[in-house]
């Protein structure tokens, strides 16, 4: 077991600087766009895939994740991506419903197999073999209309605009999000092993962040985005130079670093123990997502998305199938006031 730093208070918000986030009513409160597959995690932690000697097979996919702890926190997600027609299609299926998922938009496609990922269990940044199939198949067809008009918040990832064809499709979704007046977070978790080499993911992402409202990249993926030397206030431009005006950017050890209409907010890092981090961000993401729609500030948000991350890494695999929204609330209240 390790230890990892999450963000904890350091500087609060003036409410004068709170911007009202304008988010449309919908029956579905967050839209996920993207990839649905099965997390194979080592059963041991190890520093590479070849030294695992068993895998535990779970719900996977970053947006996938993110809708499932949506509905862990009472919340309404849906899912739209693509499966292949076999038993792993099958039990993605079955994960995503028992956990409350509507899967309305999760498409079955024969022609090809479920995307898979093995994935070593692990404190810090883990390794991964990605066996890609399903999820670069979507369709702009697979996100009609009537299913953006359902939705409060639109998600997706760089993951998902990596290949084609799903990088159409997720373009699309956002022109059409945008123009609904959906909230559209972009999780950048770019990886230059997934990424194909038909355009550079600096104009891929330079497009879909026209469209969208708020962006957490890690550390990693500022490092791997603009260069290892990268700093923060270079990661925070180049957003901004892309349009994106609210960027949370989580470094670790580090802490959080919260910009919003030219307002910086850094939080401090906090020790918690920590089983597996995979699974973390897209914790924070559903967390955050959550409060954001409840009405809470941005660095409130960020608060809770960080109750939800924390939650996360103390074990391997999803989180409870529940989560208490109000008891995280009131954690927070309670540490705020300093009780």
């Amino acid at each position: 077991m390790g230890r990892l730093c999450i963000g904890s208070p350091l500087i609060f918000i003036r409410r004068k600087h709170l911007v009202t986030w304008q988010i449309p009513e919908g029956d579905i409160d967050v839209l996920s766009v993207g990839e649905a597959l099965v997390d194979f995690i080592s059963i041991e932690a190890v520093d590479r895939v070849e030294q695992a000697d068993g895998f535990h097979c779970y719900l996977g996919g970053s947006v996938t994740n993110l809708a499932a702890n949506v509905a862990r926190l009472g919340g309404q997600a849906a899912v739209a991506a693509r499966v292949g027609d076999d038993p792993f299609g099958r039990f993605v299926r079955r994960e995503m419903e028992r956990r409350g998922v509507i899967t309305d938009y999760l498409k079955t496609d024969v022609a090809t197999h479920t995307t898979l990922a093995f994935i070593t269990r692990s404190a810090a940044t883990a390794d991964f073999v990605i066996y890609r199939g399903s999820d670069t198949c979507l369709l702009p067809k697979d996100v009609p209309q009537a299913a953006i008009e359902r939705a409060r918040v639109v998600h997706t990832s760089v993951f998902a605009l990596s290949q084609e064809s799903s990088r159409s499709a997720v373009l699309d979704t956002l022109r059409r999000a945008r123009a609904r007046g959906c909230l559209i977070s972009l999780d950048p978790n770019y990886h230059p092993r997934l990424w194909d080499a038909s355009r550079p993911a600096a104009e891929v992402l330079a497009e879909a962040c026209r469209y969208v409202d708020v962006v957490k990249p890690s550390g990693d993926d500022c490092r791997r985005l603009f260069g290892a030397g990268t700093s923060v206030t270079d990661c925070v431009r180049h957003f901004h130079d892309w349009g994106v005006k609210r960027v949370v950017l989580t470094q670790g050890a580090r802490g959080i670093s919260i910009y919003e209409e030219g307002q910086l907010v850094h939080v401090k890092s906090r020790d918690v123990p920590v089983t597996d981090a995979t699974g973390a961000g897209d914790a924070f993401w559903a967390g955050f997502l959550v409060a954001t729609l409840d009405g809470r500030s941005l660095y409130e948000a960020v608060l809770f998305g960080r109750e939800v991350a924390e939650m996360k890494v103390g074990t391997v695999g999803p989180i409870a199938d529940t989560l208490d929204k109000v008891a995280i609330y009131q954690r927070i209240a309670a540490a705020r006031s300093g009780t």
